[in-house]
């Protein structure tokens, strides 16, 4: 059963912040965990080495869960503030995003031109970079392939720009039964797609990256919106640890059995695709049906937070494990042994230290402008 939400002017759920820092977790362990077929790890783990890329892999769907939870969150906010105005303010809405996320994402841009420049940097990177400027990141990376650069996980800004482009007018022109039938077109679209790219053998980044196919993940989150109507699960925490195990298989199983996310010339085919993917988006739904409703006395306040500075954490791991490899411990990074894991460890602590800088001394500024522009309040009390 679910119950309604309390205050229709008010929708701040600590427990996406929760759900915020677990993409992120995961997004971080898909980039440090090896993920391909490598002889150090076959001589270590040997049978289960394939196990582990599979978790590997599926780790990467933490950016799914990212994007479905953006879904989740602008559908459920705008869908808020026509119930009480009657209409949605456009303008409004697209000086919310714009503060909140162009000035850490432009940053990040910056921070790739001069990783670029640097002696042993890649100088092509600059192209690159001229398309994640116009948001179009991740169709270059689809079309040319991933980049070099630290700044590589900005493509998925890109996507969830392009979905920002749609997102508004939809709730705004569409009653609630049309917009299943939009979220039913996003699924089609994606399922094309991925039936396609299955044909077609395309390459594993031609896929991940393009933005139609994570258009799926943004449908998923809208119907979960439309279907609590504003309530939140009432679950006791073994259903809920049930659902949390449900999605971990299910993410597992897309990459270990159906290899959904797969190197550059072993695409499965266009059923595993569709099926592939059709997991990965219910094991996100099953994560946020897992935490919504949970009591905030039973959330770790150090974790709401990272999961509040999730954003900056995102932006600046990969730039963190590039300094950690190349300046601290990179010659020492031998599967077989523990300093292996320290880089992870040092890498995931200089993230954190960058994030809560840029939090405090770069993002606030922004996000209190941002704070006058909003209808519905969606921070702390």
């Amino acid at each position: 059963m679910a119950v309604p939400e309390s205050s229709t002017s008010r929708y701040y759920r600590p427990e996406l912040d929760v759900v915020r820092f677990l993409a992120f977790i995961l997004v971080f362990l898909s980039h440090e965990l090896p993920n391909n077929q490598d002889s150090r790890i076959d001589s270590v783990f040997k049978s289960i080495a394939p196990i582990l890329y599979g978790a590997s892999r599926a780790c990467s769907f933490g950016l799914s869960l990212f994007f479905t939870l953006s879904a989740f969150l602008i559908c459920e906010l705008l869908l808020r503030e026509r119930e009480i105005s009657g209409t949605i303010g456009i303008k409004q809405f697209y000086i919310r995003r714009i503060l909140r996320i162009w000035p850490l994402y432009y940053l990040g841009l910056a921070l790739g031109v001069i990783v670029a420049l640097l002696p042993g940097g890649h100088h092509g990177d600059l192209v690159c970079m001229g398309w994640f400027s116009v948001f179009m990141g991740g169709w270059y990376c689809s079309i040319h392939g991933a980049i070099a650069s630290p700044m590589l996980p900005l493509w998925s800004i890109s996507v969830e720009e392009q979905f920002y482009l749609i997102a508004p007018w939809a709730v705004k022109t569409l009653n609630r039964k049309s917009l299943y039938v939009f979220c039913a077109v996003l699924i089609f679209v994606t399922n094309v797609y991925l039936y396609n790219l299955g044909q077609t053998r395309g390459s594993g980044t031609a896929i991940w990256f393009n933005s139609f196919v994570q258009f799926e993940c943004f449908a998923a989150g809208i119907l979960l919106c439309l279907i609590l109507h504003g309530r939140l699960p009432q679950l006791t925490m073994w259903q809920r640890t049930l659902l949390l195990t449900a999605s971990g298989l299910c993410w597992f199983y897309s990459c270990y059995g159906l290899h959904a996310r797969f190197d550059n010339f072993d695409n499965p085919g266009s059923w595993p695709l569709i099926g592939g993917y059709a997991l990965a988006t219910s094991g996100c739904i099953l994560v946020l049906v897992a935490f919504l409703g949970v009591s905030p006395r039973l959330l770790p306040k150090w974790v709401i937070y990272l999961g509040r500075i999730s954003y900056g954490l995102y932006v600046f791991h990969a730039l963190a494990a590039y300094i950690t490899g190349k300046l601290l411990i990179g010659h020492l990074t031998s599967f077989n042994s523990p300093v292996y894991l320290l880089k992870g460890v040092t890498a995931l602590g200089l993230t954190v230290l960058m994030a809560a800088l840029s939090y405090c001394y770069f993002e606030t500024p922004f996000l209190k402008a941002k704070k006058r522009h909003a209808v519905i309040a969606s921070h702390p009390v």
